[in-house]
C-alpha cells in the first residue's frame, strides 16, 4: 500500500514539474525585463557609472545596514555577484564598507 501511495505522489509531482519549470522561466524573464527597465531609466537620467544590477542592489539596501549574506538571502544574488557589485558601489562612493561592532568578522 505504501508503494502505491508513493507512485501516486510521484505522478502528481511529475504533473507539476512542467508548470513549475514554466513559472521559473517566466520569473527569470520578468527579472531580465526589470533590469532592462532600470537600465533604460539610468540612461535617461544620464547615470552611467552604475549598472542596473548595482542600482537594484542600492534599492534593496535602502537606508538599512545589510551584510552581503543578508542581501543574498533577500534577493536573487549569487555570492560572487553580490561581493563584486558591492565593491564597485563602495569604490564609486555609493555605499560604505564598515565593520560591525557586534561581529568583527561581519562588514556592514
Amino acid at each position: 500500500m505504501a508503494g502505491g501511495m508513493r507512485a501516486e505522489k510521484s505522478a502528481v509531482g511529475e504533473g507539476l514539474r512542467p508548470a513549475y519549470l514554466q513559472l521559473l522561466h517566466l520569473v527569470e524573464r520578468l527579472h531580465r525585463q526589470l533590469l532592462d527597465v532600470i537600465k533604460d531609466e539610468l540612461e535617461r537620467l544620464g547615470q552611467t557609472d552604475i549598472n542596473s544590477v548595482q542600482a537594484l542592489l542600492l534599492y534593496n539596501i535602502g537606508e538599512a545596514e545589510l551584510t552581503p549574506g543578508e542581501l543574498r538571502s533577500r534577493g536573487h544574488y549569487l555570492g560572487s555577484n553580490v561581493s563584486y557589485n558591492l565593491k564597485q558601489l563602495v569604490d564609486k562612493g555609493y555605499i560604505r564598507d564598515v565593520r560591525s561592532d557586534v561581529d568583527r568578522r561581519s562588514k556592514r
